[in-house]
């Protein structure tokens, strides 16, 4: 279940991101912000890498005013008419029959009318809240659709977002503010990244002239991908977070993921 925030009188923030090629720790306030990157050791549990993070970053024994956990696992989204509390790890498991040691949590996406299923090692689970007892717990993909759902309202054209972090796509498709397709795609090169994107757009009917395709997050082969892609479509845009999320030019970090640059100055 959905862990609520706290009400410290403090002026930071904290965001950790938690993925399997590493962890990400953001430190913002009014004045100022850190970025963290954390190599993690593959060959230990996910919360042994928790341990040694904490036992390294003086940062994360400070108190903060909200403290937001970003989880990178596979997820599912399902319109929230269909949503039963009672039921999430069944709903879950459907689509994930072989994750075995998770706790399933959810996110409501109230501006999709959606609710997003997602998972986290539970012994990682059960260290964070003794860590951080009242943290909010999200999946990567909730901030980016909830932030997109207002994007998307800016014109009447239907819209294709692609999100790319590490080697997975996230893929969402917006038709007057409302989200009716999202999808997810992991990728070995650029050219199955584009094939998954333009089968995408052909099968779900876009208008190659005059619907948008918005591209997010770190390109692999940047150059190469946006010139095939305009092959193709001719309303092609790369969103930039900072003029986004109108954040100061200190924020210009390529390694800062979108999802992180958004929790941390846009909240949920």
């Amino acid at each position: 279940m959905q862990v609520t925030g706290n009400n410290l009188n403090q002026h930071k923030s904290l965001s950790i991101r938690l993925c399997t090629d590493g962890f990400s720790f953001y430190v913002s306030s009014p004045e100022d912000f850190s970025f963290i990157p954390f190599s993690i050791n593959p060959t230990v549990s996910l919360t042994a890498n928790l341990k040694e993070a904490i036992s390294q970053i003086p940062a994360l024994s400070e108190p903060y005013k909200n403290i937001y956990i970003l989880v990178d696992s596979p997820s599912t989204i399902l319109p929230f008419e269909f949503f039963e509390e009672e039921k999430v790890e069944q709903l879950y498991a459907f689509n994930y029959p072989h994750r075995k040691n998770y706790t399933v949590l959810y996110n409501i996406l109230p501006k999709s009318n959606a609710t997003l299923l997602f998972s986290i090692d539970k012994n990682a689970y059960q260290f964070l809240t003794e860590q951080f007892p009242h943290a909010y717990y999200y999946a990567v993909e909730t901030p980016i659709i909830e932030h997109l759902v207002e994007k998307s309202r800016l014109s009447e054209t239907q819209k294709l977002y692609v999100y790319f972090h590490g080697r997975t796509i996230h893929v969402y498709i917006f038709n007057n503010g409302k989200l009716f397709f999202a999808n997810n795609f992991t990728y070995t090169d650029v050219n199955d990244a584009l094939y998954f994107i333009l089968q995408i757009w052909k099968n779900q009917g876009l208008n190659q002239f005059t619907d948008e395709l918005h591209v997010l997050g770190d390109l692999p082969e940047e150059e190469k991908t946006l010139k095939e892609l305009r092959r193709y479509i001719r309303c092609i845009y790369q969103n930039n977070p900072v003029t986004e999320l109108n954040l100061k030019a200190e924020h210009a970090n390529k390694d800062i993921p979108y999802d992180l640059q958004i929790i941390t100055h846009r909240g949920i």
